[in-house]
């Protein structure tokens, strides 16, 4: 396939599962540790520690392995079948879309403080970067990049990257609704990965995703005018 290597497959692909959720909750520990005073001022301050630290993993890693960081999916995509930036599109807006017809808050408190630059920059930008260089870069790859093994795993990893949210003071709604719809989007970034050989187009289709909420609320919001003849009221 072009100039990628055959994928080698992971030894111990549950080891590796394990190292990869040791690393998450490890990073997310260190973020939590920061003191009050920095994270009221600066709200995404525990992020980009936590994702800081995972990046550094990541590519640390990979350097380790002495492989050619092509394997890891810094290259070129191949053709290949499947909508994977339109899927990661509509997940995006059919999850935030649900949660905005039955008036749940979602993740809106959690980044409200952000404010719109803050949104883009860390939750549609880097966000979407570090984990897919973490999920599909080195956990995938590692694991055996285009088995349907590590297509799985690397869904789940993603999937379970995101249970925090039971502890974050949300919609217990909202938290499900979100699972379900962040696996899912896994699953199309793991077979982009697998199909492509690269991580361009895991990486588009979840900034897409992040991006669907806005275009969901855009939706709502006119729907909702149109109907009542009044712009929605923000959920209590």
């Amino acid at each position: 396939m072009n100039d990628l290597q055959p994928a080698r497959t992971g030894t111990s692909p549950l080891l590796a599962l394990a190292l990869a959720l040791g690393v998450i909750v490890a990073t997310m520990l260190a973020g939590q540790a920061l003191p009050e005073s920095v994270t009221k001022r600066y709200p995404w301050a525990d992020q980009a520690v936590t994702q800081g630290l995972m990046l550094a993993f990541a590519l640390g890693a990979m350097a380790w392995s002495k492989r050619p960081f092509a394997e890891f999916g810094f290259r070129r995509p191949e053709p290949a079948k499947g909508y994977f930036k339109l899927w990661g599109l509509a997940l995006g807006v059919a999850s935030t879309g649900a949660m905005l017809a039955i008036g749940l808050k979602g993740m809106r408190g959690l980044v409200a403080d952000y404010g719109l630059v803050g949104i883009v920059l860390w939750i549609w930008i880097v966000s979407s970067f570090v984990e897919e260089i973490f999920c599909r870069g080195w956990f995938q790859t590692f694991v055996g990049e285009r088995s349907q093994a590590a297509i799985i795993l690397s869904t789940a990893l993603f999937g379970a990257m995101h249970l925090p949210l039971l502890f974050a003071g949300m919609e217990i709604v909202a938290v499900v609704v979100i699972l379900l719809s962040v696996t899912a989007l896994g699953y199309v970034c793991a077979l982009a990965r697998a199909r492509t050989g690269s991580l361009r187009p895991a990486i588009a289709a979840h900034v897409l995703f992040n991006v669907g909420g806005v275009v969901a609320g855009v939706i709502y919001a006119v729907v909702h005018l149109i109907a009542t003849g009044r712009p929605p009221s923000p959920p209590g």
